[in-house]
């Protein structure tokens, strides 16, 4: 009997578009599989509304098509959505397996692992802690800044700005004299992220756009730009080993994998690189391997970096649940070595260790009169 598997995916967020995007990838690549192929069942696919944040669950049937999916999207003629708790309730209530194609602030910075913890629901969820930090740009090069002596990996120089800051053109002029990269600490997809390769003189476009990143992040981030080339790694992770995947170079025309670049395809290629006798995919991977056990990773996930001219490694971010859209960096590495992305659902539904709350309610066996 073939396992059954529900996907969630939508959510309210900037990155509703990639999570609706890989949704639509996940399901074309089954639909393309006859139906004696496939290797699990599709139960439900509940989408969390961008509007209003509720969720409407369509049933899935051997009629299903990619029509089917643009209609419950669009809610049109569908019955009333359902707060997320009460959904997720239900889902738990069927004990469903859920694969969390979420992405962004709440799907992926431990808003939905944390409720997904405390129902008790099945599925690619994950530790609500780790999700947590590795949505935290900030912290998570904090992090793996302390696993790694500096010829190792490396980490930019970054300034954490906040509300409170108050950043001037004066401050920038007088703070940053070589290029710096301005991000939000927790959006995904490159979402106002900006390379200013003259600071002194971009001093209020630097602020105005550290502005606009304050209105949807609590955040900021003003980095130093690492000029070299960028690399991509990622990991499937069971319950005894973390199995780095290819490593792809992302190429692009300035020097810099942007949001103008990720949002349209003929700005940017991948490349697999060729890992006989290449030390930097060797390094890049080890790097990869390291991260991921240290912060106890479920399932699968990818690391970005930057290899100057000088051969340093600079580590850049993690993506706690990477694109599955068609054109994205994760599925492409997939490609590159041999499997799909139906391949990788099934691997984790086979393979991946199932993240487990733990009580932290601590009993003594000492009687507590005795301490009185």
């Amino acid at each position: 009997m073939r396992p059954e598997v529900s996907f969630i995916f939508g959510g309210i967020s900037t990155e509703y578009d990639s999570s609706v995007s890989s949704l639509e990838h996940v399901i074309s690549s089954y639909l393309g599989i006859p139906n004696i192929e496939r290797p699990f069942d599709v139960k439900n696919i509940h989408h969390v509304s961008y509007k209003d944040g509720l969720v409407i669950t369509l049933p899935f049937s051997e009629t299903f098509t990619i029509s089917d999916l643009h209609h419950v999207i669009s809610g049109t003629g569908m019955a009333h959505g359902r707060t997320l708790v009460n959904a997720l309730d239900e889902i738990a209530s069927r004990n469903e397996y859920v694969v969390n194609l979420l992405h962004g602030q709440f799907g992926e910075d431990g808003g939905i692992q944390t409720l997904a913890a405390l129902l008790g629901l099945r599925g690619t969820f994950g530790d609500p802690q780790v999700a947590s930090l590795t949505m935290n740009k900030h912290a998570m090069s904090s992090f793996v800044s302390s696993l790694f002596p500096i010829d190792i990996i490396m980490v930019p120089k970054t300034r954490l700005i906040k509300a409170n800051d108050k950043l001037s053109e004066e401050k920038i002029a007088n703070s940053f004299r070589g290029p710096i990269v301005v991000k939000p600490n927790s959006l995904g997809s490159s979402l106002l992220t900006e390379v200013f390769h003259e600071p002194a003189t971009s001093g209020r476009e630097v602020v105005a756009l550290v502005n606009e990143i304050l209105e949807k992040d609590s955040a900021a981030l003003l980095q130093e730009y690492v000029r070299g080339h960028e690399y991509s790694c990622g990991c499937i992770i069971d319950s005894l080993n973390v199995i780095p995947l290819p490593v792809m170079e992302v190429k692009t025309d300035r020097e810099f994998f942007g949001w103008m670049e990720k949002s349209r395809k003929d700005m940017f290629d991948l490349e697999a690189v060729d890992d006989h006798n290449n030390s930097i995919s060797d390094r890049i991977k080890s790097a990869a391997r390291i991260i991921a056990s240290a912060i106890d990773l479920y399932n699968f996930a990818r690391f970005d970096f930057i290899v100057t001219s000088r051969s340093e490694i600079v580590f850049l971010e993690c993506n706690y649940i990477p694109g599955m859209g068609s054109e994205s960096i994760f599925p492409a590495m997939l490609e590159s070595n041999g499997m799909t992305v139906i391949d990788l659902i099934h691997w984790v539904i086979s393979n991946s260790k199932t993240y487990t709350r733990k009580s932290h309610l601590v009993r003594s066996n000492m009687d507590v009169q005795s301490l009185l």
